[in-house]
């Protein structure tokens, strides 16, 4: 490894509940551990006192806008906070922690000795469906030093579609193991930990936990997020008299814990980069059944042997499935008994090791 290097995490909000401010601090805390780089934190603003997923207390922050900033004209007046806090801070790489953010370190790093690093935490086809997001990502692509992408198909889908077939690398997000048996106790319990948003097929998952429910009612269903669907999912539970077996939970903190005490994890999802979710369901040794969407689930479900994946949103057949795991103990046991499978690619010190061959690549 060359000589240490001044390494920025550029974020909307790091102080966010999300699952891309979750992997970023947990890279930027990996790397700083290491204490072989210099690792710092900027975003656009903080609108919590502190981040939500605690960072390592070598980390300075800084955010420079007391309120959020839509992608638009307002980005403007932040070029130049940032292009002087690279040069002040002598930053030698800044990782976008999302494409959207190239329009602000890409003009700010001209001319300076910093090299700007994409980093895809959605899928190509997600980035498509957004006019003002597409076309970022087709001018920042030709542009940025290097990218990253979260799964190998998605590096396909950047040569394919963007022409991008150099300086481009699949890291996966990093898992930490938890260290949890799949032979304690456990309750009638089916997790579904998303942000509740549309992409998410928080519709679907209504529509798939009504049939399973109802032939199952000795069953729960929890749902461990918040976000802009939280009344859409409310009114559903009780539209579909639901109450007391599709739990809303909001924003939880220790997932984990919810994880352990369940026996199966269900994700409807539209879309995905690599979801974390599933990860950490089966480091809690939890058969899995997600629809088998673009990128994400086939990465980490294998069908038939640890999980199932549903062709994409035939509700019928997820519940058909999540059914036959409600009902079949010994399959749920050879399910969880199989989630460490494939699992090595994601531990963390694996994972880091990627982000520091990376950095050597990009910097020298």
């Amino acid at each position: 490894m060359s000589a240490e290097k001044r390494i920025c995490f550029f974020s909307g909000d790091i102080t966010r509940s999300g699952g891309t401010e979750r992997v970023a601090v947990m890279i930027a805390n990996g790397l700083a551990g290491e204490g072989n780089h210099r690792i710092f934190i900027v975003s656009l603003t903080e609108q919590e006192a502190e981040p939500f997923y605690p960072v390592d207390e070598r980390i300075p922050r800084h955010a420079f806008s007391p309120k959020w900033i839509n992608p638009g004209p307002g980005y403007l007046k932040i070029i130049p906070k940032l292009r002087r806090f690279l040069r002040d801070n002598r930053i030698d790489l800044i990782v976008d922690i999302d494409i959207v953010l190239d329009v602000l370190s890409l003009p700010a790093a001209k001319g300076l000795p910093v090299k700007v690093l994409s980093w895809e935490h959605f899928n190509y086809f997600f980035e498509q469906k957004r006019l003002y997001r597409r076309m970022i990502l087709r001018w920042s692509v030709r542009r940025s030093d290097y990218v990253v992408t979260l799964t190998k198909r998605d590096r396909e889908n950047y040569g394919q579609h963007l022409g991008r077939r150099e300086r481009i690398q699949a890291i996966p997000n990093p898992v930490q193991p938890q260290g949890c048996t799949q032979d304690r106790q456990r309750e009638n319990w089916i997790i579904t930990a998303v942000r509740l948003v549309p992409d998410k097929g928080i519709d679907y998952l209504v529509e798939v936990a009504e049939q399973v429910l109802s032939a199952h009612p000795d069953w729960q269903w929890l749902v461990l997020g918040d976000g802009e669907q939280r009344a859409f999912l409310e009114e559903q539970i009780r539209t579909r008299h639901l109450e007391g077996r599709l739990i809303g939970k909001g924003k939880v903190r220790d997932v984990q814990a919810y994880l352990e005490r369940a026996k199966l994890f269900a994700l409807t999802s539209r879309e995905e980069g690599l979801p974390m979710c599933l990860l950490e369901a089966k480091t809690a040794h939890l058969p899995c059944v997600s629809f088998d969407i673009m990128t994400g689930p086939s990465e980490i479900i294998e069908d038939g042997v640890n999980g199932y994946l549903i062709p994409p949103f035939d509700c019928g057949a997820m519940a058909e499935k999540i059914g036959r795991l409600a009902e079949d103990e010994f399959l749920r046991q050879q399910f969880a008994a199989a989630t460490e499978r494939g699992m090595e690619k994601y531990l963390p010190e694996r994972v880091i090791k990627q982000w520091d061959q990376v950095i050597e690549e990009v910097c020298g």
